[in-house]
């Protein structure tokens, strides 16, 4: 616990001062500009796709598909092992207690699952809709909207901003790049968060030109 502490404090740290009125914006300075979603991955995991003129996705990658992908396999295959053929326990020859087995092999099944039902979750920019939202399913209106903070109308939408993160871990520090949305009122709603800061410009890129906002980077 007080090794994350540690870690969260210093990760704070590495946040540089940034000056906001570089973009001749009065909003710029009233949005934040720390991390609006702590941690990252250190590789690519979302990628945007063009579905039609007026719809774009931002859809997980193979490589992101097929990490969580390595989770669910170890777990299925410890279960399976156990089942057929047993596992012996190195110190006393005898059989290992299959609970354990079962409870290891159901654990990392369950994280990759997690792991992999987050990370498939699309986010969505539909013009016909006139809506963002992140899930699986269309918010139905603009009352489900309101309640939802991974969602909002795309006339909401002012600027989208980039920020850099140094994660620090215990074994391995990297950066990490995300994608946020201002909104007219200042407030920010997290897009994607990964490894791949050319990935990221390219798809911010591609959203400026889709929806007709600025990018503020402050990568």
């Amino acid at each position: 616990m007080l090794e994350k502490l540690k870690s969260f404090v210093e990760n704070i740290a590495k946040v540089e001062p940034f000056d906001a009125a570089r973009f001749n914006d009065p909003l710029a300075l009233q949005t934040t500009w720390t991390p609006a979603k702590s941690g990252g991955s250190n590789f690519h995991t979302h990628r945007l796709v063009e579905v039609d003129n007026h719809r774009l996705e931002f859809r997980a990658t193979w490589g992101a598909k097929l990490f969580a992908a390595v989770f669910i396999a170890v777990g299925v295959g410890v279960v399976l092992i156990e089942v057929l053929f047993g596992f012996v326990d190195s110190n006393t020859g005898e059989a290992a207690n299959p609970l354990f087995i079962y409870l290891f092999g159901l654990l990392f099944a369950t994280a990759g699952g997690c792991m992999y039902y987050f990370m498939s979750t699309p986010r969505v920019f539909d013009k016909w809709a006139g809506l963002y939202w992140k899930g699986h399913k269309q918010p139905k209106g603009i009352h489900d909207i309101s309640t939802k903070k991974n969602s909002s109308r795309i006339s909401d939408i002012h600027a989208i901003q980039l920020l850099s993160e140094y994660v620090r871990g215990d074994k391995s520090s990297y950066h990490s790049y995300e994608i946020n949305l201002v909104l007219k009122n200042g407030e920010r709603i997290n897009v994607v968060d990964h490894g791949k800061l050319t990935e990221v410009r390219n798809d911010a890129r591609k959203l400026s030109e889709f929806l007709g906002k600025p990018i503020w980077d402050a990568t």
